[in-house]
C-alpha cells in the first residue's frame, strides 16, 4: 500500500514540475544550466509545499480541497509577489533603478559570436 502511495505521489510531483515549473521545456543544452534550473524548480516546489501545508492547517475544515495541483497553479502565478514581499522584509526594495540595473545587466545576450537571424535586416 505505501509503495503504491509513494509512486502516486512521485507521479504527482513530476506532473507538477512538468506542468507548472516547465521542466519539460528547459531552454538549454548546457548541462550546468539545466542542473541549475532543475534545482531552482525543486527548491521552489519545496517552498510551495511548505506554504501549502500552512494554508491547509489554517483552514482545516476545507484542507482536503487544497489539492497539490490546484495549489501549484495558484502558487506559481503569485510567486513573484511572494519574492518581492520576502525581499522587502529583509530590507531589499526593488525600485526602478534596481530593475533598470537588472535589465541592463541581464538583458544583453552573453553569446557574442551567436549569429542572429534578424541582424541582416534590422539595423
Amino acid at each position: 500500500m505505501s509503495r503504491k502511495l509513494g509512486r502516486c505521489r512521485g507521479k504527482e510531483i513530476f506532473k507538477e514540475l512538468k506542468s507548472y515549473y516547465r521542466m519539460d521545456k528547459i531552454p538549454s543544452e548546457n548541462p550546468n544550466f539545466v542542473k541549475c534550473l532543475i534545482w531552482i524548480a525543486i527548491l521552489t516546489l519545496m517552498c510551495s509545499r511548505r506554504i501549502h501545508r500552512l494554508i491547509r492547517n489554517a483552514n482545516p475544515e476545507k484542507a482536503n480541497r487544497y489539492t497539490h495541483l490546484r495549489w501549484a497553479k495558484v502558487f506559481t502565478k503569485h510567486a513573484d509577489r511572494l519574492l518581492t514581499e520576502i525581499l522587502e522584509c529583509v530590507g531589499l526594495k526593488q525600485d526602478g533603478i534596481t530593475l533598470y540595473d537588472i535589465f541592463l545587466g541581464q538583458g544583453c545576450d552573453p553569446n557574442i559570436k551567436r549569429e542572429r537571424l534578424m541582424e541582416r535586416w534590422v539595423t
